[in-house]
């Protein structure tokens, strides 16, 4: 009995193992040799397994070529490829999130009226302000300045008088900073606008040039329009740098305040110098 099992056990092994067998054997392979003979077996040797062969089904004239591996320098113009199509379907999605934004050129310049228009009517109160105070602390001044030696007005007037021109001061100071910063959002909104305007003027660029039909006087003027406004990105960008650093190098700064400046610096570059071709 037990030689009987054995025997079974054997012989359902042996079927496993034929099996697992023809499951290896299920394709041929066939390649090109040295000589350009062609040879087939149940792998490919190393030396011929890179330059493409012919995977077979076995029992069928059926036959499918496997390319070569690609080289280095294939692998590399495929990378290039894969990186084009990249930048192209990013450069796609840019341009319609702007599309979706403006649809004319008008578009662009009605919206960066409004904001500049809405800007000029914040600054102008400010500068009301400011010339208010002004005033306010030479009054002050000539008061102290009558008071600070005349008997009737006594040391506590004196000192009230001097903390009023350092309150009045401190508010000049602090007034002179928004209107600063109006100033400074005014500039940044004339060249976010710009980067607006050149890129709606590439878009239509490009449209122009895969149109078989557009003149290359049509062509030509629109790259002029491009490139006018990429030159006046550029110009206020180096002018309002030139300000910031000006600004940054004034002694009476703090270090913390010098700090401020140079991060806002470091934002602007990073927001504005993208958009100018090197």
């Amino acid at each position: 009995m037990k030689l009987c099992n054995k025997f079974v056990l054997f012989f359902i092994m042996l079927v496993m193992a034929f099996s697992v067998q023809a499951k290896k054997e299920k394709f041929l392979y066939c390649w090109l040799n040295q000589d350009e003979v062609r040879e087939c077996g149940n792998y490919v040797p190393v030396p011929y397994s890179q330059q493409g062969f012919w995977k077979c089904r076995r029992g069928s004239s059926e036959c499918e070529f496997v390319n070569p591996a690609p080289t280095e320098e294939e692998l590399a113009e495929i990378e290039l490829k894969k990186e084009k199509k990249r930048k192209q379907k990013e450069q796609k999605e840019r341009d319609d999130a702007l599309l979706a934004l403006f649809s004319r050129e008008m578009d662009i310049e009605n919206r960066r009226t409004a904001l500049l228009n809405s800007i000029g009517g914040q600054i102008q109160p400010i500068q009301t302000i400011l010339e208010g105070l002004r005033g306010n602390l030479e009054d002050l001044k000539e008061s102290y300045e009558r008071s600070k030696d005349n008997q009737d007005v006594s040391d506590s007037q004196v000192d009230a008088i001097k903390r009023n021109i350092d309150g009045v001061k401190k508010r000049i100071i602090d007034t002179e900073d928004t209107l600063q910063n109006k100033h400074d959002e005014r500039t940044e909104i004339n060249m976010e606008y710009d980067i607006y305007l050149q890129r709606f003027l590439e878009i239509e660029l490009r449209r122009l040039q895969q149109e078989p039909y557009t003149s290359a006087s049509k062509l030509a003027i629109y790259q002029e329009k491009v490139d006018e406004v990429i030159n006046r990105i550029s110009s206020d960008l180096q002018g309002y740098v030139k300000v910031l650093q000006e600004r940054k190098d004034n002694p009476v700064l703090s270090d913390d305040q010098k700090v401020v400046i140079q991060e806002k610096i470091d934002r602007i570059l990073k927001q504005f110098q993208p958009a100018i071709p090197q």
